[in-house]
């Protein structure tokens, strides 16, 4: 099987399809850790997938003119096992046995998470040494085969989102498999004998096949998800299953279940409740995490009474609110509670069709045909895209909560963007209010308190922001069961006969007062005793003159939440971290933000897989590649600092750009595929155009730099503006909108790579290899780098530092190859 000859037509066609099934498998891996584990492991995935590229092209730059001799055969056998790879490795990671949870207290854990990263990157590994190969072998051809390369990976990006409806996720993988397959048959067309690339194509099918079904990569649900949790009972049974891009929903039916959250100690005693039981129900779980019961209704009202003795009902004993908005739906408590408080108009939001479909099909009979009752209408939409796109006023705006408990309580979410619950998002609330309208807001108790500190904060901000300026507290209404936090806050003052009313529900029910305007210290604490009355005091000194005093010494970050950094579960601090690890000695799992843990953790192992896979194997390069001079300690720091900082740069910008379009598109398996492909797409662009103005244009660079850096100004000064006019935008618009403007600076985002690369290979031709490496270091670094920065500090500031490490590499450059040397 000899080479004919340079890269072919055959190549692009091997080239495109690789690339593409590599990006697709990139987002399917999303969704199995998504599944497994939790899904802000998303960013561990990107970080995966550069490492395993970086370290096939440290491998290719010692060993190419070696595999040069006998490249058709090696890209056969890397299709080949590429295919194979797919399906395996993810099933072989499974086995390692890893659970992120016990990172804290287990050394040996951090062993485990290091070799499943690295088993999760041999898939890319692989590939990458196929991308690595044919773009090495181009020559002058390069920019067409890199055109290929990203065209495929922008294709494989967007087509991965229609092909999960086809069914889950690890479904997906022998047909990604397929796909390269038949891109090395393809290949095998050029060759002087065919069928003996054929035969080897089919021989990887077969044992990619056989790998499939004797080991399946089914992800193993994390044993303290509520799904495994709940299939543990005796009876219990997955009821109905469907699959799409935005999760598999799953009900299970057992006759243990009953879900109720904060429902009140006294329900069923003497006077507190004339019937105790309650109704019969299913749960609905989106990739092993419990959203909301499906409860049985048969008309009967009096069924529902356990509902009038939760937290959540606080709102309808004070006002009595006819016109109700109901976010995250889901299986209905929320609605049922409205409907057996007599609103005559509910409109419940549920972001989800597949939970749609399921209560309007088989389980509309079960929940009584609840979202076909005329008083109620179901409306399939985000809940900030329909606000944007409706001026509909509402008496109540309920918000569901945030996550399950156990989840919820181990802090599992600090690493995931939620813009349900920013100050942005709270204002828009208050601005489709009625005048007496209220929104409530849900949240599970913690001790100390975050998660309702950090709700009374963020509302307190947004009714600021709304003009009300003079006693903002008189708006707000707040208490607690022993497991429950309900907030309320008004568009007006709550008056004295609302108070009352208020005061009376919490009585009746033994709930807990935590605050309101005026209320004396000793009506707090009085049922669910604690050692202080955390909540009242924290509420107390967040609406009083001393809130930034508070702010500043809580042991918890509780300040507002913004669509900047919309991590509402993230109540870590850096300055507070020896105090909470004193507390954490007492209490353990409920104390830490363990989405952060994991973070952390993940960037450690990058530092160390990327040095060790990348820049280890390169320390055998010879500097001076052949020339008997070593280049001065100048160039040889300038051109690694540079390719350094390019590195990081472009993944802080990916990086913040995935979460932050996540508002705009609604769900992150959207934003990945339309970010990433879109990114790669035009950055591919660029570089295909970046020599024409290397040669032509004095400083050309400073030229990228400068769009790159006034972007990510107008997206500071009117980014929030165009997302918040165009969020009502049919998926369409908002996708091409999002392409539109992310096109702009990918383009020059990919100048600085291939014109650095191509002036090292120029003028240090010696330092082309670990130019590589350190650029291959820096973003596998960098992707988890950005993620913690992005919790820590926001996406403004993420970008502010992509720009000040783009300029810092532009000054670099400049000294390292002087302008007059590029022409």
């Amino acid at each position: 099987m000899a080479v004919r000859g340079p890269t072919t037509p055959f190549h692009a066609i091997l080239l495109f399809l690789t690339s593409a099934s590599v990006l697709a498998y990139e987002i399917v891996l999303m969704r199995l850790l998504s599944i497994g584990l939790w899904y802000h492991f998303a960013y561990m995935v990107i970080s995966v997938a550069l490492l395993g590229f970086g370290a096939a092209g440290s491998l290719l730059f010692l060993s190419f003119e070696k595999m040069r001799r006998n490249m058709d055969q090696w890209l056969i056998v890397l299709a080949g096992a590429t295919a194979v790879a797919f399906p395996l490795a993810f099933s072989v990671s499974q086995k390692v046995g890893l659970d992120p949870l016990q990172l804290i207290w287990q050394k040996s854990e951090w062993a485990r998470m290091l070799f499943t990263y690295l088993l999760m990157a041999v898939p890319f590994f692989l590939a990458g040494g196929i991308v690595g190969m044919i773009l090495t072998a181009a020559g002058e051809g390069a920019h067409l085969m890199y055109a290929s390369d990203l065209l495929g990976a922008g294709c494989g990006a967007l087509a991965i989102i229609p092909a999960l409806y086809l069914g889950p996720p690890w479904t997906l993988l022998p047909l990604l498999g397929g796909m390269v397959l038949l891109g090395g048959a393809v290949f095998c067309l050029r060759l002087r004998h065919p069928w003996k690339g054929v035969l080897g194509i089919l021989v990887a099918g077969v044992l990619g096949g056989a790998a499939y079904f004797t080991s399946p990569p089914f992800p193993q649900i994390h044993h303290t998800k509520a799904l495994p949790m709940t299939l543990a009972f005796p009876d219990a049974r997955v009821e109905a299953e469907r699959s799409g891009p935005l999760g598999i929903i799953q009900v299970a039916g057992s006759a243990l279940i009953r879900e109720a959250p904060g429902l009140s100690l006294k329900f069923g005693l003497q006077g507190g409740g004339e019937k105790a039981g309650l109704p019969e129900q299913r749960l609905i779980f989106s990739d092993g995490d419990a959203l909301s019961p499906i409860t049985r209704f048969r008309g009967d009202m009096d069924e529902l009474e356990y509902l009038d003795f939760t937290t959540m009902a606080l709102p309808y004993h004070i006002r009595h609110p006819s016109a109700v908005l109901v976010i995250g739906a889901g299986g209905g408590s929320d609605v049922l509670l409205g409907v057996r408080q007599g609103a005559s108009r509910i409109v419940a939001l549920e972001a989800n069709q597949q939970i749609a479909d399921l209560l309007l099909g088989p389980f509309a009979e079960f929940s009584g045909h609840l979202y076909s009752r005329p008083e109620v209408q179901l409306e399939v939409r985000e809940a900030r895209q329909y606000l944007h796109s409706s001026r509909d006023t509402y008496d109540l705006i309920h918000l569901p909560f945030f996550s399950g408990y156990g989840s919820s309580a181990g802090g599992l979410h600090s690493a995931t963007e939620n813009y349900l619950y920013t100050t942005e998002a709270f204002e828009l609330y208050l601005s489709r209010l009625s005048p007496k309208g209220m929104l409530a807001v849900s949240c599970w108790l913690k001790l100390p308190p975050r998660d309702s500190l950090k709700v009374f904060s963020t509302a307190l901000r947004a009714l600021r922001n709304q003009g009300v300026i003079s006693r903002p507290e008189k708006h707000l209404f707040f208490i607690r069961s022993w497991k429950t936090s309900t907030i309320l806050v008004s568009k007006t003052p709550f008056d004295e006969g609302e108070i009352k009313r208020g005061i009376a529900f919490c009585e009746y029910r033994n709930f807990d007062l935590a605050y309101y305007a005026g209320m004396k210290p000793s009506l707090a604490n009085r049922y669910d005793i604690q050692d202080q009355p955390y909540d009242f005091l924290g509420a107390t000194a967040l609406s009083g003159a001393e809130a930034e005093s508070f702010l500043e010494r809580y042991v918890f970050d509780v300040r507002p939440t913004k669509d900047d950094r919309p991590y509402f579960s993230d109540f870590f601090r850096w300055d507070k971290a020896v105090e909470l690890f004193q507390l954490l000695r007492r209490e353990w799992l409920p104390l830490i933000d363990l989405g952060y843990v994991f973070v952390i953790a993940t960037l450690v192992q990058a530092l160390l897989a990327s040095g060790f896979l990348i820049l280890a194997p390169l320390l055998g390069v010879r500097w001076a590649a052949g020339k008997g001079t070593l280049p001065g300690l100048g160039k040889v720091l300038g051109t690694l600092v540079y390719f350094g900082c390019i590195g990081l740069a472009f993944m802080f910008l990916e990086l913040a750009l995935l979460p932050k379009y996540t508002l705009l598109l609604s769900h992150p398996i959207y934003a990945a595929a339309v970010v990433l492909s879109s990114i790669l797409c035009f950055a591919g662009l660029g570089s295909m155009w970046v020599k024409r103005f290397q040669e032509r244009v004095p400083h050309f660079l400073w030229v990228a730099v400068g769009v790159i850096c006034t972007w990510v100004l107008a997206d500071a000064l009117i980014g929030d503006r165009l997302f918040a006019s165009a969020i009502s935008w049919p998926l369409a618009g908002r996708v091409a909108l999002s392409i539109c403007v992310i096109s702009v600076p990918a383009f020059f985002l990919g100048w600085p790579f291939p014109s650095g690369l191509r002036m090292t290979a120029r003028h240090l031709p010696g330092l082309v290899p670990w130019a590589w490496g350190i650029n291959a270091c820096a973003s596998v670094t960098g992707a988890v780098l950005a993620k913690c920065l992005s919790v820590s500090t926001g996406f403004r500031l993420l970008m502010l530092a992509a720009c000040l490490l783009y300029i810092l590499a532009a000054v670099v450059f400049r000294f390292t190859f002087r302008d007059r040397a590029l022409r």
